[in-house]
């Protein structure tokens, strides 16, 4: 049971997850010193030409946030839905006409009335969850949101999934869509859901429903940043894995080494993979570089990592290709790190194992690999992910990283240039990978290029408001430790009313799956969590004044400067050893900041049971 603020807890378990989260920063940060397989001709140094061809590949490859779904995935939950269209307005803020005299596109979404309890005579009807639509066909989110499909026969909830503008099948301008992108902005998508709302409501007698957004990674970004722009259309948002601070112009300033770090952590023995893993994976970077200086080393390669004969690669730019599509695979692998078996980040093309990460660094666990050998385990590794059917007899990288790609990842590739700009690099001690860090000249160039439009580095924080956002309200934030997105999520709470849940063995958006047998108990408890904040937001649509705590009773408040004296004051005030406690954790705070050299997300939902203090209940 998550601990309650008015029953005067203890800190029995805090203090366990406490000591946890330290020893496990601190000994993933000496495992991650550099090892070096090999130095050859002094000095190692990446080739300028290398460095070139990273810069080609670097957004596709860094930023692959979902995946598009083209079949059902683990359930078909199409069949109770309506599949819908509407005509949406293609530019909400312009009263200019928009190209070619195109007012509207044809926007898809799917309405599921099952559990909906209609319109009463008391004039209440029960609520309506909206699923905000990100870059991916929308019947992805719709087979896969099991919070929402959970939690709906409990509520008397309608259901609500949005395809986003421009992917899926909600495309303007139909086959000269490139030609007109202008229209792909998140704004733009949050007036469309605003409007879809509006209209839903007047379609089924729902003006009195209550609103409550769900969104996962830029869903969830979407999720919060709507509740933060319409406040009377959404009542609150569920944001998951919602990197909203992941953008240049944050301060401080965004980590942009935390995905790297990220993936690395999936890969550690801490979190449970081979230990040899880290050092095989940073190993290989070596090996590439060597072999990939001649023609013959570049066979070497080929034949090594099982490539097919026409994907042997021809010269240094490909190899810096193949080295990028292997780090893609981790990236993806730690995303999809899941405690059972899913088929969510393959597109329901095939299921990847249960945490996938710990299965890859399962051949990579010897310390006296040979190149040869080094490259073979190598090859197994990533075929976890690249091989999920079963059935790829050969791999091409040069042939594309995402064995389902198709235009919603170009497009998502445009608005990240366009409106998205988030900083990535690599720096080869603190992460398994290679020294790179972040050009933004580099960046602007390739979008120049790609797109023929030059990125705003600051915009997203100045459109959305960074880390500045207190005057928001009832916004859950969830993010899972073994995602590589949550370095650039809110780890920390903002206020009473948006609160930061941490799941310590969840992957990308865990909490807003279907429930299996193997979930963790964190997930479960901020489930629970979820639920009743929204309870909540249901009963008090719009909360005022400071009284207003009910989803902080259920929760343990991150260890902030100013929340920590309070919160473990009032736990003195209930019987504890609260004093020293508090005296301990500032010692430990700072300590941490000097070695770290950031804020270490300490607490968040605790599953422990609330012993009856003394004078309380």
């Amino acid at each position: 049971m998550a601990i309650n603020r008015n029953t005067r807890p203890c800190f029995r378990l805090q203090l366990l997850l406490v000591l946890t989260v330290v020893v496990e920063h601190l000994a993933l940060t000496s495992s991650l010193a550099p090892r070096p397989r090999f130095v050859l001709g002094g000095a190692q140094q990446q080739d300028s030409n290398e460095a070139l061809s990273s810069t080609k590949t670097y957004r596709l490859l860094q930023l692959p946030f979902s995946k598009i779904a083209k079949e059902s995935l683990r359930k078909d939950l199409i069949g109770q839905c309506t599949e819908r269209w509407r005509n949406a307005t293609l530019d909400h803020f312009s009263r200019i006409q928009p190209d070619g005299g195109v007012v509207t596109f044809p926007q898809r979404y799917f309405v599921c009335t099952n559990y909906w309890r209609p319109r009463e005579l008391d004039g209440t009807s029960g609520p309506i969850f909206f699923y905000l639509g990100n870059e991916a066909d929308v019947t992805l989110y719709l087979n896969n949101t099991g919070l929402m499909w959970e939690s709906a026969p409990d509520f008397g909830a309608m259901l609500v999934f949005a395809e986003h503008r421009y992917y899926g099948e909600s495309i303007p301008y139909g086959k000269h869509v490139r030609k007109h992108m202008g229209y792909l902005m998140a704004e733009q998508a949050m007036a469309d859901y605003a409007e879809l709302i509006t209209e839903i409501k007047d379609e089924y007698d729902a003006n009195g429903s209550a609103v409550i957004g769900f969104g996962g990674s830029y869903g969830g970004m979407l999720a919060a940043w709507m509740r933060l722009k319409y406040p009377h259309v959404l009542d609150g948002s569920i944001a998951a894995s919602a990197p909203i601070w992941n953008f240049l112009g944050e301060s401080p300033p965004f980590d942009t080494g935390a995905f790297a770090k990220g993936v690395t952590y999936d890969a550690s023995e801490l979190a449970g993979s081979a230990p040899a893993c880290i050092y095989n994976v940073r190993s290989t970077w070596d090996v590439l570089r060597v072999y990939g200086r001649d023609d013959e080393g570049r066979a070497f390669l080929a034949d090594s990592l099982g490539l097919c004969p026409d994907a042997k690669p021809r010269n240094s730019d490909d190899v810096a290709v193949l080295r990028e599509w292997l780090a893609a695979a981790w990236d993806m692998m730690a995303m999809g790190n899941f405690p059972y078996p899913s088929s969510y980040i393959t597109n329901g093309h095939g299921e990847l194992p249960a945490f996938p990460v710990r299965v890859a660094c399962s051949y990579l666990d010897s310390e006296s690999f040979t190149d040869g050998d080094l490259l073979e385990a190598m090859s197994q590794a990533v075929g976890v992910y690249y091989n999920h059917t079963g059935d790829v007899l050969c791999f091409d990288p040069l042939g594309g990283t995402d064995p389902d790609s198709d235009h919603d990842a170009s497009f998502w590739d445009f608005q990240w240039c366009a409106e998205m700009l988030m900083p990535f690099s690599k720096d080869g001690e603190r992460d398994m990978f290679w020294e790179e860090p972040f050009d933004l000249q580099a960046a602007i160039a390739a979008c120049n290029q790609s797109w023929g439009i030059t990125p705003r580095p600051l915009w997203a924080t100045t459109e959305w408001g960074g880390r500045r956002i207190a005057s928001g309200s009832n916004i859950v934030f969830s993010n899972g430790l073994l995602d590589p997105w949550h370095g650039g999520g809110v780890l920390e709470d903002i206020s009473d009313s948006m609160p930061a849940v941490i799941i310590p063995e969840g992957a990308h958006h865990l909490d807003l799956m279907f429930s299996h047998p193997d979930d963790p108990l964190s997930v479960i408890e901020v489930r629970k969590f979820q639920r009743e904040a929204i309870r909540d937001w249901i009963r008090v649509p719009f909360p005022q004044g400071p009284n207003w705590n009910q989803i902080q009773d259920r929760q343990v408040p991150t260890a902030t400067a100013t929340e920590a004296v309070e919160t473990h004051e009032s736990v003195r005030q209930g019987g504890c050893a609260g004093r020293v406690f508090q005296q301990w954790w500032q010692f430990v705070r700072q300590w941490l900041g000097t070695i770290l050299g950031y804020t270490t997300p300490v607490t968040t939902i605790a599953v422990e049971v609330e012993a009856k203090v003394q004078g309380g209940k």
